[in-house]
Order: structure tokens, then sequence, then C-alpha cells
């Protein structure tokens, strides 16, 4: 791997943390998926289809694995670990966006039909021709993650990069918990809309069913 790919390698992880930080919901209509060791070897293919319907390998990928062997550093028992793996496709990056494809990766080789994080290919090209695509969480697996495809410098293999990590809390939780506690009626005003990330949105309070602030006509006087 020569040096501008550790790079571009290296920048790919950083945004997958930021991708993970949000975490995604489930999109896979399969049973809860079980789980398997952090040090378990994940198995993944680019398929035909897409997410909702993933067909026919067509290439395999070297199996994500966590880091091993290597020294503990910086902040090792809080942060999110990653699994990751690179492998050189011999199909060019234009012939694999000719068709839908998907990356999609699996549980464990024992347990090869759990899916647990998966991504459409396509989108926007970067400057130099690389395709980075998000890998949204299945199964309620708990990881999502990024891939990373680009193509060599003769143009007839793409080298494709797949990393992983946990979902970390944040909006994912939220949503459970909103799903599990319905709001109550008549004794609050109940807010509607809620502020974007970057602007804030227009927020109207309505009255509770049955509250006094309620409109009421008022009669015209008769003098």
């Amino acid at each position: 791997m020569n040096i501008k790919t550790s790079v571009t390698l290296a920048t790919s992880a950083s945004a997958l943390f930021a991708l993970v930080a949000f975490g995604s919901p489930a999109a896979w209509a399969q049973d809860g998926t079980p789980e398997a060791s952090g040090d378990t070897p994940r198995p993944a293919h680019i398929h035909t289809g897409n997410c909702d319907d993933i067909g026919e390998v067509v290439a395999p990928l070297s199996d994500l694995t966590g880091a091993t062997g290597g020294d503990r550093v910086g902040q090792a028992r809080r942060a999110a670990a990653a699994e990751i793996s690179y492998t050189a496709v011999p199909l060019s990056l234009a012939a694999i966006l000719d068709a839908d494809h998907v990356i999609n990766v699996h549980l464990s080789a024992d347990q090869i039909d759990s899916y647990i994080a998966c991504g459409e290919l396509g989108g926007r090209l970067n400057a130099d021709g690389s395709l980075a695509v998000g890998l949204r969480e299945l199964n309620d697996s708990g990881y999502v993650g990024i891939a990373y495809l680009s193509p060599a410098a003769g143009g007839g293999s793409t080298g494709v990069s797949v990393f992983i990590a946990p979902v970390l809390g944040g909006n994912r939780n939220r949503d459970r918990a909103a799903e599990a506690t319905p709001a109550a009626v008549g004794s609050e005003d109940i807010i509607v809309g809620e502020p974007s990330d970057d602007s804030e949105a227009d927020i109207s309070t309505l009255p509770a069913s049955g509250s006094s602030s309620s409109a009421t006509p008022v009669a015209a006087s008769g003098g």
C-alpha cells in the first residue's frame, strides 16, 4: 500500500467516527442479529442489487478485523474500536458503478446469513475519481460504517476499503425512548416542529384538548 493510499485510508477512518456518532435506524427485515466477539473476522462482499434486496456476490472482499498485536495508545479505554479491511478488486470502478451494487458486511463466517451493515454504491465522485459511501446498520446489529473505493492508476482494478464501528448512542437511543413513551394529551401544550441542525425551524404551540386558551367566537354587541 503506497503513501497516498495510507493517507486516504486515514482520512476515511476519521470520517467514519463522525458518521457513527449519530447512528441510523435498522433497515433490514430479519430476526435480531446474534452477537459475535470483537475479534471475529467479518466477511464482506460486493453484491448485486440494493440493501433491501441483496443479490449475488460479484467480488469477495477481505474480512474485516480489529487491530491486534499493536500497542494500546491514546485514550484506548474510551475510544470506539473500529474494524477495517482493504481489497484490490479486479474490476474497474466504472464497471462496478455501471450496474446496481452494494457492499454488505456479514456477522461472521459461521453466521454468513446475518447481515450487519450495508451500503449502495453510488453518489458523487471525489475530484480524484474515488467514491465514499456510508454503510447503514442492518438487523439492529449496532454497527455502521463507510466504504471507500479508489480506482487504480491503470483503471483496471479498484482499491476497496471498508470500515465499521459501533453505533454511539445519540439519536438512536433518543428515538427508541420516544417510541416507548407516548406523549401525554390534555395536560400540556403540544409543541409542533423542531429545530434543524443549522437553523431554527418555526415552532408553533397548539393548546391541548380542553384547554381554556382555545379560540372562542365573540358575540357582536347589540348596541
